[in-house]
C-alpha cells in the first residue's frame, strides 16, 4: 500500500530555503541598484565624474528639461557642478572697434552700467591662406569646387561664387553641423518678426519677407513647456534703428557696427555707440582671438548656434545639429571654439541653441535641425540675415 506524501511542516528546512531564495532575489537587485546609483551619482572616478557633470550640465541648461537633473541628483551635487560654469559676462571681444555715436539711438537702453575698458592688444594674425590671383574672392572660391577640403579641413557642400557664400560639413564624435562663410559683412543684418509680443516667423518666412539669401536663429525667446510661438523676445535687440525688449543682466551683447564690425560681450549703453544690429545672448566664445571656454564650459551637450568673425571681415555662422541619436547629438562650448579657431575667427559668441538652432540658404533649411518640424524650424523673434548680392543684371 503506497504511502500518501506528506507536505513539509512550515518551519521545515526546505520552507525556510524556499523563502530565503525568493525573498533574497528583489533585495540583492534593490542593493545593487542603490550601490549603482551611489556609485554614478557620488563616484569621484575621473570618467564617471566627468560623464554625470555633462548629464547635469545639458538638463539644466535646457528651458524646461532640468527635472532630468533635479528628480534624480540631490541639489549639492548639481550646485557643484552648475557652480563650475564658465563665466564671459566682462569680457568685451572687438570693442576697440567701438565708436560713440553724436546722436542718441531711439529709445535709449536703461541700463548704464560703465563698459570695461576696451583692450590695446592687437588681435593675431589670421592662418587663412592669402588671395594672390584675385583680391576680392576674400574666400578663394575661384579654387574651390564642391567637395573640395577648406582650409579649416572640412568638406565644401555648396560653393556660391555668385552670392559670395560657402558652406562646409563640420563634424566630431558625437555631432555634426555646418559652417557658412559670408565674404562682405555689410550684407549681415537682423531681420525681426513682423508681429512682435505675439508671434515668430520661421526662418524660411523671415527670410522671404526680407529678400534674404541665408539666414541663422539669433535670441531666446519666452518658452514655456517648448510652446512659445517665437513672439517674446527675451534680452535687448536692435534692428532697422528700434530698440525691442528689455534689456537683462545674464547675457551679453552681441552686436554689428555701423562699419561692420563683429563685437561680442560686456557691451551696456547700446545707445551711446554706433551700431547697425545687436541682440543679448552668449556666452562669448572668441575675444580677440583668445579662446574664453575650455570643455564643457559648464554648458553641456546640446545643439548650437554662433557667429563669429575673422579679422579680414568675413562673417561665419556655425550651426550644430543636436537631440538626434545616431544624426548627431549636439557639441560642447569647447567643440565650438576649436572649429571657430579652424576658421582664423577673432570674435565669436553664441546665439539661442537647443531646438532654435537653424541655417537656411536659397529659401531652404539646410542643416538637420531638431526642431518638431525640421523643414521649417522654429517660429523665432529674430534671424542674422545675409542680403543678396546686387548681379549685373540686377
Amino acid at each position: 500500500m503506497t504511502q500518501a506524501k506528506r507536505s513539509p511542516k512550515k518551519g521545515s528546512p526546505i520552507i525556510r530555503l524556499l523563502r530565503k531564495k525568493y525573498i533574497s532575489v528583489p533585495l540583492i537587485a534593490v542593493i545593487v541598484c542603490v550601490l549603482l546609483y551611489c556609485l554614478l551619482v557620488f563616484s569621484n572616478i575621473p570618467f564617471i565624474a566627468y560623464w554625470r557633470g555633462i548629464y547635469i550640465e545639458t538638463a539644466m541648461t535646457t528651458a524646461d528639461h532640468q527635472w532630468l537633473a533635479t528628480a534624480f541628483i540631490p541639489s549639492s551635487v548639481i550646485e557643484e557642478v552648475m557652480g563650475k560654469i564658465t563665466d564671459t559676462s566682462e569680457v568685451i571681444g572687438g570693442g576697440q572697434h567701438l565708436t560713440e555715436t553724436t546722436a542718441p539711438a531711439t529709445d535709449p537702453v536703461e541700463d548704464t552700467t560703465e563698459v570695461p575698458p576696451e583692450t590695446t592688444e592687437a588681435p593675431p594674425e589670421t592662418t587663412a591662406p592669402p588671395v594672390e590671383d584675385d583680391p576680392s574672392d576674400i574666400l578663394d572660391q575661384k579654387n574651390l569646387e564642391v567637395g573640395d577640403t577648406d582650409y579649416a579641413g572640412y568638406t565644401v557642400v555648396i560653393n556660391d561664387i555668385e552670392q559670395g557664400l560657402v558652406v562646409s560639413e563640420v563634424s566630431g564624435s558625437n555631432y555634426k553641423g555646418l559652417v557658412m562663410l559670408i565674404d562682405d559683412p555689410s550684407r549681415v543684418y537682423l531681420g525681426t518678426t513682423t508681429k512682435k509680443n505675439e508671434e515668430g516667423l520661421r526662418i524660411k518666412s523671415m527670410m522671404s519677407h526680407y529678400g534674404a539669401i541665408a539666414g541663422i536663429n539669433a535670441s531666446g525667446f519666452a518658452d514655456p513647456n517648448d510652446s512659445g510661438h517665437g513672439g517674446d523676445v527675451i534680452g535687448l535687440t536692435y534692428s532697422d534703428g528700434e530698440f525691442w525688449g528689455t534689456a537683462v543682466s545674464y547675457y551679453g551683447s552681441v552686436l554689428i557696427t555701423s562699419d561692420d564690425k563683429l563685437v561680442v560681450g560686456n557691451v551696456k549703453d547700446w545707445d551711446k555707440y554706433d551700431i547697425r544690429a545687436g541682440i543679448q545672448f552668449g556666452p562669448v566664445l572668441i575675444a580677440d582671438g583668445k579662446e574664453q571656454i575650455e570643455g564643457s564650459g559648464g554648458y553641456g551637450i546640446q545643439p548650437r548656434t554662433a557667429i563669429g568673425q575673422r579679422e579680414d571681415g568675413v562673417i561665419v555662422f556655425l550651426v550644430i545639429d543636436g537631440r538626434q541619436p545616431g544624426w548627431s547629438i549636439g557639441c560642447t562650448m569647447g567643440d565650438l571654439v576649436e572649429m571657430l579657431l579652424a576658421y582664423d575667427v577673432v570674435n565669436a559668441a553664441c546665439c539661442d541653441g537647443g531646438s532654435s538652432s537653424v541655417l537656411a540658404y536659397d529659401g531652404e533649411v539646410i542643416n538637420k535641425n531638431s526642431s518638431a518640424n525640421p523643414d521649417y524650424g522654429r517660429r523665432l523673434p529674430n534671424a542674422w540675415l545675409v542680403a543678396p548680392k546686387e548681379t549685373e543684371e540686377e
